[in-house]
């Protein structure tokens, strides 16, 4: 059901080799150079991960809790235009064991962009809610996005023990024993698809009532960097046929806990190249002070402004390219194709 598998060639930045080893010393790789924005971010991404991990580390104590980020540099996509959206997860039992404000402070000190006061981050997330509270009306719209952020684009900054707890005991909660070798990580897949379509309708609900604010750049987010997110937990899921449920587990494990662009180069090779081009020309879009601060003024009255059209030209390009890469893998009798459809 599955094409054969390609060969995996990807850059491999400092800060997350050791994610990868279990998926290198299977594979036939090479190291390439990516789009130099991409590979500009991840090494970004990686000093500033590494900095904030040893802070964290010469000031805090314990392992009731951990420390997170999720977002841009989660992604391995931080510049110095990005924020940074952490929390911090914990048993309920033991909230009272988390130092919010020497995280706070700490990290504060080493990034100058804040999370949005009452959103979802810089917040203590019981790891019950975390895992556990999947669906229903308990399900709220930050639980969603704490939940499935942490699983799709998350890096640890402090008790790496304690978030790979975390994470494995999610897993466990979206493939359950009577997960059969011939299906997928389908509840995964679900979950996933009602993240991405949630954000869309927010964002759109938003910008009717006037509150989108910065509008033009956060169109471009949900065009590309949110649909990198939406497709990386889709290829995950998909990569989890014909294993049973122990396998199904791993493999997610193995592919959700690398950044969604290594992802995507794990999956598919060089076949990705197309599609991280596109995405390279949006990051550099982002990265650049001066034209952020062009995209900053454009309002949802604006569509037609040429700096904007063109990346959202390459937006639905970057579409195109995903769609081709998923029918060139999956075989039509993959089961992903069923579960995105019905």
């Amino acid at each position: 059901m599955r094409k054969n598998s390609l060969k995996c060639r990807f850059f491999i930045a400092p800060g997350y080799a050791n994610n990868i080893k279990s998926k290198t010393s299977q594979n036939n790789t090479e190291s390439v150079v990516l789009p130099d924005c991409i590979r500009q971010n991840q090494d970004y991404s990686a000093r500033h991960l590494q900095d904030m991990r040893e802070a964290l580390a010469a000031h805090l104590h314990g392992s009731a809790f951990c420390v997170v980020v999720t977002g841009s540099f989660g992604r391995h996509e931080a510049s110095d235009q990005s924020d940074l959206d952490y929390f911090l997860i914990g048993r309920e039992a033991d909230r009272k064991l988390a130092p919010y404000k020497a995280v706070g402070e700490i990290l504060s000190a080493m990034v100058a962009k804040k999370p949005a006061i009452g959103g979802p981050f810089s917040a203590y997330v019981p790891a019950e809610e975390l895992v556990n509270r999947i669906g229903l009306d308990g399900d709220t719209n930050s639980i969603t996005t704490r939940r499935l952020l942490f699983l799709l684009e998350c890096e640890w900054l402090y008790n790496e023990p304690a978030k790979q707890a975390f994470f494995n005991e999610l897993i466990a909660n979206y493939v359950t024993e009577n997960v059969t070798r011939d299906s997928i990580a389908r509840f995964l897949v679900n979950d996933v698809i009602r993240y991405y379509r949630t954000i869309s309708v927010d964002f759109e609900i938003k910008t009717r009532e006037g509150h989108a604010k910065a509008w033009a750049p956060r169109r471009l987010k949900l065009v590309f960097s949110r649909k990198m997110l939406y497709f990386g937990g889709i290829i995950a899921a998909a990569e989890t046929a014909g294993f049973d449920f122990e396998g199904k587990r791993a493999k997610l494990a193995e592919l959700l806990q690398l950044p969604p662009i290594i992802r995507l180069q794990t999956v598919f090779g060089d076949q990705s190249n197309a599609a991280l081009e596109l995405y390279d020309h949006f990051l550099a879009a982002l990265n650049d002070p001066e034209t952020r601060q062009r995209l900053e003024k454009i309002d949802q009255n604006d569509r037609h402004h040429p700096e904007l059209r063109k990346l959202l030209d390459d937006g639905k390009q970057f579409s195109r390219e995903l769609i081709n890469l998923l029918k060139h893998r999956y075989d039509p009798d993959h089961p992903i194709h069923e579960a995105l459809l019905m």
